[in-house]
């Protein structure tokens, strides 16, 4: 399968949200079902990456934790989520745009998770999507960027 071949599937979940009113129409009933697919994906062992495809697509991290949760847009369309059975959970969102996306850039020991020895490289939210996730989704929209640091240094601050 695709995980055994070493694989990484680079995925921009807000995609699937802007796509989804006209992605069957184009690629057809049965080759959408692997369009989006993160959950199958996962399944099959690959490895996933997240990014935000700037400028593409809404480039906010909130957003795009939102699609991959929730697989809805931003007025929460449709109700239940396109193709609901390809949501990741919040794990895997977060992971998505952290460790895995240092993973995929050959960073893994360097980067993506909070770790003695790491880089400081941090971004500080005012929400908790694991909380979040499962009962109340819809406000991870709202979510805002307290703090960002570079190597140890603030670069940026919005208490």
């Amino acid at each position: 399968g695709i995980g055994e071949l070493g694989f990484i599937a680079s995925m921009e979940p807000p995609h699937a949200m802007e796509d989804k009113s006209w992605a069957e129409e184009r690629l057809g009933a049965e080759r959408i079902l692997g369009a989006y697919a993160w959950r199958t994906l996962r399944e099959a062992g690959a490895d996933l990456t997240f990014n935000s495809d700037n400028p593409g697509s809404d480039h906010s991290i909130f957003y795009g934790l939102h699609s991959a949760i929730t697989r809805q847009d931003k007025d929460g369309q449709p109700e239940g989520g396109w193709y609901p059975e390809q949501r990741v959970n919040a794990e895997e969102a977060v992971r998505g745009y952290t460790d895995w996306s240092a993973y995929a850039s050959f960073r893994e020991d360097e980067t993506g998770i909070i770790e003695d020895g790491r880089w400081a490289d941090l971004t500080v939210l005012d929400i908790d999507p694991f909380v979040l996730a499962d009962d109340s989704p819809s406000d991870i929209l709202n979510g805002r960027v307290l703090m960002t640091i570079v190597a140890g240094e603030i670069v940026y601050e919005n208490l």
